[in-house]
């Protein structure tokens, strides 16, 4: 498939370093890191990737990287074996297949790999594969925990390895033409953003088709479920696991954390001050009474400068996919392959009311207003209606450009603009949403010089 039909498919399915050490922040609090060591590949060799968890989603990003010149897809981990049978299938029968991680990240072939086991795993498996050598795509939210993302930061220091978290907008170039208008003052004073994600679907809502070979015999049940607690064989909590708390921060680690990133990639800012959720479970788990994550969820984040409305539903499509960047001289929406510009009427239409005054006054207000020579056919100072607003098109799946700068990265060392800390503290803001809602929607505010919730 096409990177787009691929991406319809899978559909809802930059602070770069300079050389030397660089002072960087994570929620505020100051971490000390340096540039990445040398290459683990030569400029002109293959990248030689291993994949550990070959699931849905990985299945997508590892067509990606098939797709990035210069890439060698090598051996995969899964502990399902049917996972592995269908990797043969899809990547060809000399791919490498193995039921544990481990064996991936000794290998001294490896140059890089892709993680996308469920986010209780990411941590471990990032930390054990930088120690072992290997660059690292890990699929997003970077940590389970707020407290992880912590080890990690301190882990790529350690190595010097790259790290790419997969919330991929930052490497579209949609988001450098957002960015540049927010920083030429395009949109004035900037003091509200939203987000929303809306599905209607239960595969959207997690809840995925259990296959008919699930057991105790296809799938290794103990280590797939690791550090979480011990449990009884469950296939549902296997194939649905992000509709459990054990394994996954639901909606908010899921897609929350997108928009996060985002946020902060445009905005420049690092972490929310603080955070009050609402939401609930209102429909799926009256059809699924297993599962424990709200359906709906609707988040208000304060930053120093603006506040930040994020609201999600699995229980209606309608809008889809979006955000709108706010500010006074205009706006831009954005979604996954478009910009939409609005210019704003700076001058709230003062027509109607100047109108009423003696024309001598009103041309007196007209010059000292600087409004000479704009449209008066209705009255004195009336504002003409706003331009037609523009649309960017961007060609080229996120993903794909997001694995192509991950693969550029460990052949040039060049920085992750998604490493450690951009991970860590888009994860933290999805954590302390969670948190917000598991204890009723009371504020929660995040201390970023003690690095702790007060």
């Amino acid at each position: 498939m096409n990177s787009m039909n691929r991406r319809d498919f899978m559909r809802r399915s930059g602070l770069a370093a300079t050389a030397g050490t660089v002072a960087l922040r994570a929620g505020n609090k100051v971490i000390w890191a340096s540039s990445p060591g040398p290459a683990s590949v030569a400029p002109s060799d293959r990248v030689r990737v291993g994949v550990i968890g070959i699931g849905m989603r990985a299945f997508g990003v590892t067509g990606s990287f098939t797709l990035a010149p210069g890439t060698e897809l090598v051996t995969v981990a899964d502990v399902y074996d049917s996972r592995l049978t269908r990797a043969k299938e899809v990547f060809g029968e000399k791919l490498a297949t193995t039921k544990d991680y481990r064996q991936i990240l000794d290998r001294k072939d490896i140059d890089a790999v892709l993680i996308a086991a469920p986010d209780h795993w990411h941590k471990r498996m990032i930390v054990e594969a930088m120690d072992s050598g290997k660059d690292v795509y890990c699929e997003k939210p970077m940590t389970y925990t707020i407290d992880e993302g912590f080890e990690i930061i301190e882990a790529e220091k350690r190595t010097k390895k790259i790290l790419y978290i997969g919330s991929q907008f930052v490497s579209s170039p949609l988001m450098d033409m957002a960015k540049k208008l927010i920083d030429d003052g395009k949109l004035g004073q900037i003091t509200l953003v939203k987000s929303w994600e809306n599905r209607n679907t239960p595969t959207g809502a997690w809840f995925y088709p259990i296959a008919p070979d699930a057991s105790e015999k296809t799938i290794d049940w103990k280590n797939w479920l690791g550090s979480a607690p011990p449990r009884p064989f469950d296939a549902r909590r296997y194939f649905r696991w992000r509709c459990y708390w054990d394994y996954s921060g639901g909606l908010q680690t899921d897609l929350v954390v997108h928009h996060l990133n985002t946020l902060h990639y445009l905005m420049k800012e690092t972490a929310p001050r603080s955070v009050v959720t609402y939401g609930g479970s209102y429909r799926w788990q009256k059809i699924y009474p297993e599962a424990e994550v709200p359906d709906v969820v609707n988040s208000l984040f304060e930053y120093p400068n603006f506040t930040y409305n994020v609201s999600l539903t699995l229980n209606s499509e309608n809008q889809g996919f979006g955000t709108y960047v706010m500010g006074t001289k205009g706006t831009i929406q954005l979604d996954e392959v478009k910009m939409t510009w609005f210019p704003e009427d700076p001058l709230e239409s003062y027509g109607w009311i100047v109108s009423a005054w003696p024309e001598a006054m009103q041309k007196e207000f007209i010059k000292q207003n600087n409004l000479v020579g704009l449209d008066q056919t209705w009255a004195p100072g009336t504002c003409t209606a706003p331009e037609k607003y523009e649309h960017y098109d961007i060609v080229g799946d996120p993903t794909d450009l997001h694995v192509k700068n991950f693969v550029e990265s460990v052949r040039t060392r060049k920085a992750s603009p998604e490493g450690a800390l951009q991970g860590h503290n888009s994860a933290l803001g999805a954590h302390l949403a969670n948190k917000s809602y598991r204890e009723g929607g009371r504020k929660v505010t995040w201390d970023g010089k003690q690095a702790k919730v007060v």
